[in-house]
């Protein structure tokens, strides 16, 4: 399984916590991940791998794919 493409980016949420969003283009699919980045006591990382899934189109659907997760994470 070898890496084809990656991307990296931060975003800060509305809520005011800071994201790291990264995606890796895989021979075998796309794999994505969200870390919270602050508080850094309570940093979470979020990971999604997809092996039937076409690639995403750019970063905002990147971003999209974990929107429940960090809202999930904003109410804790």
């Amino acid at each position: 399984m070898a890496v084809q493409e990656y991307d990296e980016w931060i975003k800060q949420l509305p809520g005011g916590k800071k994201v790291r969003y990264s995606y890796q283009l895989l021979t075998t699919g796309f794999s994505a991940s969200a870390q919270i980045l602050e508080p850094i006591d309570a940093t979470m990382v979020y990971t999604h791998t997809h092996t039937d899934l076409p690639a995403p189109a750019d970063r905002a659907q990147i971003e999209a794919e974990f929107a429940d997760d960090l809202t999930e994470a904003e109410t804790r």
